[in-house]
């Protein structure tokens, strides 16, 4: 077990030298930049979400597609030999792929929760530790929510090419997320539950207006919990998939 810790952390700092000054990072970071930027700044002393609810449901899909794809693309055509070639097993290899990406799509969400955090001490209430801690864990939310797109765009990128790699759980998440409202549980289902699950944690409805506290999204907490364990689990189970997919094609 130490030695497969120990690999998948090996794993990680390569992926993480590759992508240092490459486009992974700076899409992470530049990316989450324009919605806070417009919206964190409070107006008449409140703090508006309505940007952070258009940055998880239209930009943080795009970013984590473009991450994703890059991210795969690097070791693409080569089947990740560089990897290899200091030891690791593929599967172990691809994991390290996908928990780069998740970190990826974390450092992007810190972005926004930094930005709002900061504009949070302009309001009349200023900083306090419920919103602080509100925004931070609405910001590892959107997470877990949209995690299911990364093992998912790991295997389109190596199995069709870049273009479904980033165009394919695309679509998929955009539809799913605006048809939240047709599915009977939105929060079990990962797509709908990135438009539904950060209603519980700030102020704003899916469709971008400001959420009334009496409303049913922002209170069914047994639900948002049962819905980002299908989430995490989703990340994992299709992770894992990807994972056995990619060492079985080697050995072919």
């Amino acid at each position: 077990m130490t030695g497969e810790k120990g690999g998948l952390l090996a794993g990680l700092r390569a992926e993480s030298l590759k992508s240092r000054h490459a486009a992974p990072v700076r899409l992470a970071v530049l990316m989450a930049l324009p919605m806070p930027l417009l919206g964190a700044m409070p107006y008449r002393g409140v703090q508006i979400f309505s940007a952070w609810n258009y940055w998880y449901a239209l930009f943080l899909p795009v970013c984590l597609s473009l991450v994703v794809a890059c991210v795969a693309r690097a070791d693409a055509r080569t089947r990740m030999r560089g990897l290899l070639g200091l030891g690791f097993p593929l599967g172990r290899a691809w994991w390290a792929k996908a928990l780069w990406c998740l970190a990826l799509c974390t450092l992007s969400n810190l972005v926004v929760f930094g930005i709002y955090l900061a504009g949070s001490a302009f309001t009349s209430q200023g900083l306090t530790a419920a919103g602080t801690l509100t925004m931070l864990l609405c910001a590892l939310v959107n997470t877990v929510t949209v995690a299911w797109m990364i093992p998912a765009g790991l295997f389109l990128t190596a199995r069709l090419g870049m273009l479904a790699g980033i165009f394919c759980p695309l679509a998929a998440q955009l539809v799913g997320g605006f048809a939240w409202s047709l599915v009977p549980l939105p929060q079990l289902f990962p797509p709908s539950a990135n438009m539904v699950i950060p209603t519980s944690f700030i102020p704003v409805l899916p469709s971008g207006e400001p959420l009334a506290a009496d409303m049913a999204l922002a209170s069914d907490g047994m639900l948002t919990l049962a819905g980002l364990a299908v989430c995490a689990l989703a990340f994992a189970a299709l992770t894992a998939a990807g994972a056995a997919w990619f060492a079985r094609s080697e050995e072919r």
